[in-house]
């Protein structure tokens, strides 16, 4: 296993790591994604925990927002339209509205367009992978900018419009709608589920981007991938709870080190 630091390493340390990891990926069939906050976080996007974590702000939520909206949907849409949303969801939602991909999320989808990569699971909700391109997602917490029965699972796409009251009720079932993002206290929608899953079981090798690797059920399919015989490559400036089982654990970020890959990949 290869454990490297983008901060001790040479420019040509770093770029043999980088070739190291490209040896891998191109030598293997099928290479599967998995994002989490950290790339989120460089595009502005403030992460939940650490010292400019939103509940290290605010203090942690209550964890039964789901069944909260499930009691009263309409009272829940209503809520959001004044002051007693919560502060670190109105600061979550000033950021995600301004973000938008970084050099990383682009570099991804220069590696799906070149075979290199089969899909992404991602556990961001900012959309921001779905904007630079990417075709084969599993978006496995949502998507802010959709809706979603929660009784038949059809999705509607929002794009730039954000509703201040309740939503009609879903014209395929009559189910009542939310916001696709996952909940506190929300099963991961079935077919979400399903499709990492199966992108899992495909795969050879995973490429861990900016994970902690703490979140639950979203972690356990990179364990899943290494009990299955895949190769885990990580990309995380900090160590993890994945990091014991990386064939490569690079310290670095996504914006840094993701356009190397491609580079070099594509040389």
């Amino acid at each position: 296993m290869t454990r490297t630091s983008a901060q001790e390493l040479s420019n040509t340390e770093l770029v043999g790591t980088i070739e190291q990891i490209a040896t891998i990926i191109s030598e293997s069939h099928y290479v599967v994604g998995m994002t989490g906050a950290g790339m989120s976080v460089e595009s502005g996007i403030p992460p939940f925990r650490g010292a400019d974590g939103l509940w290290t702000k605010y203090g942690v939520p209550r964890m039964d927002g789901y069944s909260e909206f499930k009691k009263d949907p309409i009272g829940w849409w209503n809520r959001r339209t004044n002051e007693k949303i919560d502060a670190h969801i109105v600061e979550l939602r000033d950021a995600l509205t301004s973000a938008k991909p970084h050099a990383g999320h682009y570099a991804l989808v220069g590696l799906e367009k070149q075979g290199y990569l089969q899909s992404l699971v991602t556990q961001n909700i900012d959309a921001l992978d779905e904007k630079a391109g990417l075709e084969n997602l599993v978006e496995i917490h949502g998507n802010r900018t959709k809706l979603r029965c929660i009784d038949c699972g059809d999705r509607v796409s929002l794009g730039d419009f954000v509703p201040l009251y309740a939503p009609d009720s879903c014209i395929k079932c009559d189910g009542i709608v939310k916001f696709d993002t996952v909940m506190f206290g929300e099963p991961i929608p079935s077919d979400v589920m399903v499709a990492a899953r199966t992108e899992i079981d495909k795969a050879d090798c995973v490429l861990a981007i900016g994970t902690s690797a703490t979140v639950r059920p979203a972690s356990g399919l990179l364990w899943i991938a290494e009990a299955a015989g895949a190769t885990i490559i990580e990309i995380n400036p900090i160590e993890t709870k994945l990091s014991p089982i990386c064939e490569v654990s690079l310290r670095s970020t996504a914006g840094e080190a993701l356009p190397l890959l491609l580079q070099s990949l594509s040389d």
